[in-house]
C-alpha cells in the first residue's frame, strides 16, 4: 500500500493528496519501501567523500613532488607509476559510486535480491552515471529488469498469510492430558502396548 492509497482510505480527496506530495517533493521528504534507506545511503556518501578527499590529496601530493624531484629520473619514474595507480583507482571509485547507485535504487524499488537483480542490469549493457550522479536511463533499465525478474520485487509477489492454528480442545488434539507425572508414565506404555 503506497501513501496515495493510505491518504484514500482516510478520506482524503485527490486534490489534497497532490498538493500534499508537491509539498513533500518540495521539501525533499521521500517514502522508501527499505526500511533506513536514508541511512544506508547517508553511508554510501560518506563513504564516497572520504574517497574523494584521498584522491585530491594524492593528486596535490602527487603534484607537489613532481616539482621536487625535476631532474631525479627514479623519483620520477616512481610519480609516473603512482599516477598510474591514480588513475586506475579512479577508475575503482567511478565503479564503487556506479554498484552504490544501483543498489540504492534497488533497494528502494522493492528488490529482494539486490545481487542477483544488478547482475542482470550489469548482463543487459554497460550502465553509466551522469552528471548528477544518478544511473542513465534507469526507468527504461528498471522496467526491463521487472519485465524480466517479476519474482525479484516485492510489488510482483501476492503476499498470502496462510493461517495454522493449534487445535483448542483436548478431543482435537488427540485425546486426554494426565493430570499426574504417574498417569503421563501410564499412557505412555498402554500406548506402546
Amino acid at each position: 500500500m503506497n501513501l496515495n492509497e493510505i491518504l484514500k482510505a482516510h478520506g482524503i480527496e485527490e486534490e489534497a493528496i497532490g498538493k500534499i506530495l508537491a509539498a513533500m517533493k518540495e521539501n525533499k521528504i521521500f517514502t522508501a519501501a527499505e526500511e533506513n534507506l536514508d541511512i544506508r545511503y547517508g553511508k554510501l556518501k560518506t563513504d564516497h567523500e572520504g574517497v574523494n578527499k584521498q584522491l585530491t590529496e594524492a593528486n596535490a601530493l602527487i603534484e607537489e613532488m613532481k616539482k621536487a624531484t625535476k631532474g631525479q629520473e627514479d623519483i620520477q619514474k616512481k610519480l609516473t607509476d603512482y599516477e598510474a595507480q591514480n588513475q586506475k583507482l579512479i577508475k575503482e571509485l567511478e565503479r564503487t559510486k556506479l554498484e552504490a547507485e544501483i543498489k540504492v535504487n534497488l533497494l528502494s524499488e522493492g528488490c529482494l535480491d539486490v545481487d542477483y537483480a544488478a547482475f542482470k542490469l550489469r548482463e543487459k549493457g554497460d550502465l553509466a552515471l551522469d552528471e548528477n550522479g544518478k544511473i542513465k536511463g534507469w526507468e527504461d533499465k528498471l522496467a526491463g529488469l521487472k519485465t524480466q525478474i517479476p519474482a525479484q520485487f516485492e510489488s510482483a509477489k501476492t503476499k498470502q498469510v496462510m493461517e495454522n492454528r493449534l487445535p483448542q480442545s483436548n478431543e482435537e488434539r488427540g485425546g486426554n492430558e494426565p493430570k499426574t507425572l504417574a498417569d503421563a508414565i501410564k499412557m505412555q506404555y498402554e500406548n506402546k502396548e
